[in-house]
């Protein structure tokens, strides 16, 4: 049945049909007032009741606290009723605590305050009946006073919501509503404070942008000084001595590719004891295999007739790798490979590109260029950061407010249902 069989008439038209949705509040209470009529006139009444009935507790368990137990009783009776009566004052004592009167009247905080009431009473008492014959034994007239004094507030408590019995469908819809209007509202300030976050960020990307065009216009100048070509000299000359070693290294490790494979047998047989390489030939092993260039010194011709030597004198690999190893080495020492003019030219580039270098780095508009380019890069880099950070929260928002909508939308819904007539809710 909707509720506009409760909500009829002229009450129906005191409902504003557009409401702005920062006081949907005050527009539920109305409601609320229509439609749990005597709720506020009569709570206030009832609330005083509950602070004198709370008032009367405190001094029921002032008077037990005090009170002297009988002196008839058995010592194992009083001993444990003596204990169970200060646990029981305690508790009762946190009972009248926790007993807040509110301020408000409307339904909401009457239906809080009635659930917390009546279940810290419940929950008192369950705690208290365990032992609750020893302290009544020993102060019976004293238990009396306050259990009274407890059945009593649960009456008055139950007065309270009476203008809701009957009515729990509609207190439930009422407290739906009252939930989704709180998520809307988390919502909104989820939105908001993304956008706030995304103008902050925003911003910081528009300024890094402006720290690298001023970066690159420094560049520009930079460009135009008579230094700048002297550097471009350098680096094409750097550049071109640089692929003219690539190349040589390359043609370095081509002329041991051969030798790799008996090479690493001979390093394994050696490490495990078949045979027994000298300390000299083992580390020029080593080297050719991590690092021709490295190996391809001034003693390498000797180095290999020690190989060769290993090889023929150890059996140590098989016939066919063997000979293969034995002519590539006597191929390497042939005059008209010149290891030695290849480890010239080698050592001679090296060496240009270390002086050329040398030159760059004494530019004082290479350390500035450096300087720049690094802070480019880096600043690219932020943007980059920025402009995924922005790209995920905007992401974030188009889900939240998909959801946001779908939300007003059923709030929308929920008030019709309400009021049993068309509801705008203002959400500007």
């Amino acid at each position: 049945m909707k509720w506009l069989n409760r909500i009829t008439g002229r009450a129906v038209a005191e409902i504003p049909s557009i409401v702005a949705f920062h006081e949907m509040d005050t527009w539920l209470e109305k409601v609320s007032e229509l439609l749990f009529r005597g709720l506020g006139t009569n709570t206030m009444a009832l609330y005083e009741e509950i602070a004198d009935k709370r008032e009367e507790l405190k001094q029921y368990i002032s008077e037990l606290r005090n009170a002297e137990p009988k002196a008839d009783m058995p010592a194992q009776i009083t001993k444990i009723g003596l204990l169970s009566r200060d646990k029981m004052v305690k508790l009762l004592y946190s009972l009248c605590d926790k007993i807040v009167i509110p301020s408000q009247t409307d339904y909401k905080t009457v239906l809080d305050f009635h659930n917390m009431a009546y279940h810290s009473i419940e929950s008192v008492l369950a705690k208290i009946f365990k032992n609750i014959y020893y302290v009544r034994s020993l102060f019976p007239d004293e238990v009396r006073e306050v259990e009274a004094n407890l059945n009593q507030l649960r009456d008055i408590l139950d007065r309270l919501i009476a203008p809701m019995k009957g009515k729990e469908t509609k207190v439930i819809d009422l407290s739906r509503v009252h939930a989704l209007i709180q998520r809307i509202r988390e919502q909104m300030a989820e939105i908001e404070s993304e956008k706030e976050k995304i103008r902050a960020e925003e911003e910081e990307r528009a300024a890094i942008k402006h720290e690298i065009e001023l970066s690159e216009r420094k560049l520009q100048v930079i460009e135009e000084e008579a230094e700048w070509k002297r550097l471009k000299e350098y680096e094409a000359e750097l550049t071109a001595i640089g692929e003219e070693l690539n190349t040589l290294r390359q043609d370095i490790n081509n002329l041991f590719t051969p030798l790799q494979k008996p090479l690493s047998l001979l390093k394994k047989q050696d490490r495990t004891g078949r045979i027994n390489l000298s300390p000299t030939v083992r580390t020029v092993i080593t080297s050719i295999l991590s690092s021709p260039v490295q190996a391809l010194n001034e003693d390498i011709e000797d180095y290999l007739r020690s190989i060769r030597a290993v090889i023929l004198e150890m059996d140590a690999l098989k016939e066919r790798t063997r000979d293969r190893a034995l002519k590539w080495i006597d191929h390497l020492l042939n005059t008209d490979t010149d290891l030695s003019g290849i480890r010239a030219r080698y050592e001679l580039l090296s060496s240009m590109a270390e002086e050329v270098r040398s030159k760059l780095s004494a530019l004082e508009i290479t350390k500035e260029k450096e300087g720049l380019e690094h802070a480019i890069t880096a600043a690219r880099g932020q943007l980059t950061r920025l402009d995924d950070l922005i790209a995920k929260r905007r992401r974030g928002i188009e889900s939240q407010e998909k959801e946001l909508v779908a939300n007003e939308i059923l709030l929308q819904k929920e008030l019709e249902e309400i009021t049993g007539k068309r509801i705008e809710v203002k959400f500007e």
